[in-house]
């Protein structure tokens, strides 16, 4: 029995970028590179022709930033996971991609092996971030004075099952865990997203992060 391929889209400005990307994921048995962009717009046309599971995208492009793709991406084909590459950042950039709908953000410096490693993690609906840009944004979050109005209006049953489902666990195993129902669980989690004024687990994750609730 064939495995089926995961189709992914590079886009970045720059050809040798384009194609030395290519060449990483070549040889990898699940991926298949089913197109190369040079700017956001044609990205978008090619998305409105062609299946794609994986974006890679260039954060800083000269005719539409990585972002405002994602935007647009997330906007119109909300299925298609996005993995951001940049060589430079900063925390407000992650911050906006999270806002924005990405589900990984990768230093160009990272080998072949961790790229392969972010595709994967990003295809299964887990979020990842290099090891430099999660210890970038855990530093600036260490400097940053905690707001005292909020206890963050979650309970602790809900604080709880928040850091549960920041460790991906599925609505079933956090039953099994809290010896709760699914139903309950699935109650709380609605909870938790109008509390925290979230939709994905990005943002729940996010706002997590940013008020150590995990």
């Amino acid at each position: 029995m064939s495995v089926k391929k995961l189709h992914i889209l590079i886009v970045d400005d720059h050809q040798i970028l384009l194609d030395g990307i290519e060449s990483m994921l070549q040889g990898v048995g699940d991926f298949i590179v089913v197109g190369k962009c040079s700017d956001g717009n044609s990205a978008l046309d090619f998305l409105n022709n062609n299946q794609v599971d994986v974006l890679l995208t260039d954060l800083y492009m000269p005719k539409m930033t990585g972002i405002e793709l994602t935007q647009k991406v997330k906007k119109r084909f909300p299925e298609v996971k996005i993995l951001a590459l940049s060589v430079s950042y900063d925390v407000s950039i992650v911050h906006d991609l999270m806002d924005a709908g990405i589900s990984g953000f990768i230093i160009k410096t990272i080998g072949r092996e961790e790229l392969i490693e972010a595709i994967q993690q990003i295809a299964k609906g887990n979020i990842y971030f290099s090891r430099e840009v999660s210890n970038e944004i855990l530093r600036s979050l260490s400097t940053r004075n905690e707001s005292e109005e909020e206890n963050y209006h979650l309970t602790e049953r809900e604080i709880e099952i928040v850091k549960l489902i920041a460790q991906e666990f599925s609505n079933s195993v956090i039953a099994k865990k809290l010896c709760i129902s699914e139903r309950t669980v699935e109650t709380h989690r609605k909870n938790i997203y109008r509390k925290t004024n979230t939709k994905t687990i990005v943002g729940l994750i996010k706002y997590a992060v940013e008020r150590r609730l995990i």
